[in-house]
């Protein structure tokens, strides 16, 4: 195992246990012991040995001094080998430092923070850097923010009353969940395209399902089970002549910040929604959609104060809609998530001049590579990887296919279970892709991000030989 994966893994044996400051804070009795708690509470801090031996060993991992600098912003990965395809990406320096500037301000400005328009500002960012991630614009195009992507798709779902929806079985959990919760609210019909054995999902037959019936087309850009990558751009133009009033509604979850989402490109029948989670490391909080213009006279049938085009303006009676999509919002904003997620995706844009979608473009070369390793690593070792040959079907899938991540056939949870007491972070999901039925079998998502490095998935794929063998 390289030097640097090893030290990385000693940094994760030897990390301290994690203390809530949160329970001390809850337990105190008295003021005095609030400030006494508040000035003993320290974090400790992180590793610098494996930053150290990767600058010594620059040459060698194939690492530019930019590619050093950036990683240098995600001390948090330097604790173990973190490779997970997970909701939570390890943060960077400025999504946090981002979130306790905005609650400093509210701590020393008070309400103030709407007045002065700091927080609106942050508000206007936001919406600004969310249509730049979905590869669209303010002006063809709007975003309205979201808790996550379930209130999205709930929240534009909602303004559909009849015909059909299209979505594929791969879909995540979430999207069969509203996609039948809208079924039984207005009597809609669902058209199910089924998953092929391997885990993708055919686009001649998505498109061949479609029809002037169909009213929305939700799908995954990436199936979280397998990691198959949707032609978008295929299957909007086929909507075009084949559903020309449906929308695709396009849950980028899997894939913003690590696959181009080319919003602009696909045209104003595709809609994007994604959250500030995985590669986009900005934790909970932070959804967004980004919705063509053609389509604002959607209405959601939830309201709320944040809803009326003024919001400020305390008009009582009916809401007054505007027509961008301030119409899909109800409360009071999350200005905290907004602002780790404007902090996590400055991080990203700085390794590509402040550019995030060539910051973007940048990861996707980056972690297409690091897949290929992947698949090259897992063949080498006798490891089935969906969409690999030799089990479902002939031919393996293009790296234009995968998203970040690569699925592995894992016949016990307990091999995963052991990766992570040796603080090989990667990312289990039961059942289905490959476990061959056997109990507690199932899936082990192994990712790559825009920061990483070929010696760490290496040193995955070793360490997860090693757990295969004494299983």
């Amino acid at each position: 195992m390289h030097p640097v994966a090893i030290a990385q893994l000693d940094a994760f044996r030897n990390q301290p246990h994690p203390v809530s400051l949160l329970d001390a804070l809850t337990g105190a009795r008295s003021p005095a012991e609030i400030s006494k708690t508040l000035t003993g509470a320290s974090r400790p801090g992180f590793p610098r040995m494996p930053m150290v031996l990767r600058q010594q060993y620059r040459e060698e991992i194939g690492a530019s001094q930019a590619d050093l600098d950036l990683r240098a912003l995600y001390p948090g990965l330097d604790i173990g080998i973190y490779a997970g395809s997970h909701s939570m990406g390890v943060p960077s320096l400025a999504g946090p430092a981002a979130v306790i500037d905005q609650l400093h301000q509210l701590a020393t400005m008070g309400i103030e923070v709407w007045e002065t328009g700091l927080w609106p500002g942050v508000m206007d960012q936001y919406r600004r850097r969310c249509a730049e991630l979905a590869g669209g614009d303010l002006e063809a195009g709007d975003v309205c923010w979201f808790p996550n992507v379930s209130e999205a798709l709930c929240a534009v779902l909602e303004g559909f009353e009849r015909g059909s929806v299209l979505y594929t079985s791969g879909h995540f959990t979430t999207g069969h969940y509203v996609h039948h919760q809208w079924a039984k609210n207005t009597g809609g019909r669902l058209i199910e395209v089924p998953v092929e054995p391997d885990g993708s999902v055919p686009t001649e037959r998505l498109i061949a399902a479609m029809s002037p019936e169909t009213a929305v087309i939700s799908i995954s850009h990436a199936l979280f089970e397998s990691g198959w990558v949707q032609d978008v751009a295929a299957i909007a133009a086929a909507a075009r002549e084949r559903a020309p009033e449906a929308l695709i509604l396009l849950d980028a979850y899997q894939t913003a910040g690590t696959v181009p989402l080319r919003a602009r490109e696909w045209g104003d029948n595709v809609a994007v929604t994604a959250a500030g989670h995985k590669q986009l490391r900005s934790s909970a909080g932070a959804g967004f959609l980004y919705l063509p213009r053609r389509w604002m006279h959607l209405q959601s049938k939830r309201t709320g104060w944040w809803q009326h085009a003024a919001p400020f303006s305390f008009e009582k009676g009916a809401v007054r809609l505007a027509d961008d999509a301030t119409r899909f919002r109800t409360g009071t904003p999350g200005l905290t998530g907004q602002a780790m997620l404007l902090g996590e995706l400055a991080a990203l844009a700085s390794s590509a001049g402040g550019d995030l979608g060539a910051a973007v473009e940048r990861a996707r070369g980056v972690t297409s590579g690091l897949v290929g390793a992947m698949v090259e690593g897992c063949r080498a070792r006798g490891l089935a990887v969906r969409g690999e040959p030799g089990g479902d079907r002939a031919g393996g899938w293009s790296l234009e296919r995968r998203a970040a991540f690569v699925c592995v056939a894992l016949p016990d949870r307990a091999i995963y279970e052991r990766l992570c007491r040796r603080g090989v972070v990667a990312d289990f999901r039961p059942g289905g892709a490959g476990s061959a039925g056997a109990s507690g079998g199932g899936i082990l998502r192994i990712s790559g991000n825009a920061a990483a490095f070929r010696y760490e998935i290496d040193a995955v794929l070793e360490a997860l030989s090693e757990e295969m063998e004494r299983a």
